[in-house]
């Protein structure tokens, strides 16, 4: 039987007896369950014949070729057939304006729009200690193993009352694999003459961020590979509050082909190529921050 979801704005007394015989209620005037043809198109009737005010929505599986229909009742919303599938057209209320008013503020409306302006400059000056400080951190590595594998570049982006940027190349032993080369157009010769030993560029690094919150995409891999990291050079793992940012883009973008971060950020208008470079792809990551919902608002 096909799963159905029926939401009610308002849900009234006449109807949520047959709403709750058939569907499970899982949200306020959010219904869903598994109805076969006759009984749904039966209790959407119900729906139009009983609902005097308010929206309702139903939403269904559909053999159509994106798998689900949908019909509304006293939305702002229209549904249209197109060769089969639904579209949504959103009505437009045209208002005529009477010409008789003068448009625009009144004197007092404009005063007080001042005040609140000079309010808010003092409020932003005093509340410095509000200003939102974290940092993000990407690596390259020349592979995938913390263990056996090295990094070879550390990017940071710190932000605060100003944004701090911070890179640093590491001397490994051996070569580099061609594929990492072709992927971040790093070689021997750049780690080996702009490169550092890993300790200094850990200890480096550490008192850079200090105990700032640190964000990262796909951030298991980098804190797997850092901490394995300073492990082996004597230091301490890493204890900073840390947040994934593409568990918060799984969240907030749910239906992506998949989340590898060219495609996440195409997804957020973010037009710009991921250059597979610690630095670069950190300033990316923070630009992505400041457009998934609920992100922004937890640091």
């Amino acid at each position: 039987m096909p799963f159905t979801v029926i939401t009610l704005s308002k849900v009234p007394s006449s109807l949520r007896g047959d709403l709750t015989k058939w569907l499970q209620e899982v949200a306020s005037g959010v219904y869903v369950g598994n109805l076969n043809t006759k009984v749904r198109e039966k209790l959407w009737d119900r729906v139009k014949d009983n609902l005097k005010d308010g929206e309702a929505t139903i939403s269904y599986y559909y053999r159509n070729e994106i798998g689900y229909k949908f019909e509304t009742i006293n939305g702002d919303r229209e549904v249209l057939d197109s060769e089969g599938l639904p579209l949504v057209l959103i009505k437009k209320e045209i208002k005529e304006k009477d010409k008789s008013l003068k448009e625009g503020f009144s004197k007092a409306a404009q005063f007080k729009k001042i005040k609140n302006i000079e309010h808010s400059k003092v409020k932003k000056s005093i509340n410095k200690k509000d200003i939102k400080k974290y940092a993000v951190l990407d690596l390259e590595t020349d592979g995938l193993n913390p263990v056996h594998d090295n990094i070879i570049e550390i990017g940071v982006v710190k932000v605060g009352e100003k944004q701090e940027n911070f890179q640093r190349f590491i001397k490994i032993e051996g070569k580099l694999p061609e594929e990492i080369k072709k992927l971040t157009r790093i070689d021997d010769e750049m780690l080996e003459e702009k490169g550092i030993p890993l300790k200094r560029a850990l200890e480096e690094f550490i008192d850079f961020i200090g105990d700032t919150r640190i964000l990262g995409y796909n951030f298991a891999f980098d804190i797997k590979f850092l901490n394995s990291s300073l492990e082996k050079e004597g230091l301490a793992k890493i204890n900073n509050k840390v947040y994934d940012i593409m568990q918060f883009v799984k969240k907030d973008n749910l239906f992506l082909n998949n989340y590898k971060l060219e495609t996440v950020l195409k997804s957020y208008s973010i037009d710009e190529e991921v250059p597979h470079r610690a630095l670069e792809d950190a300033i990316l990551e923070e630009k992505l921050i400041h457009k998934v919902n609920k992100l922004w608002d937890i640091l």
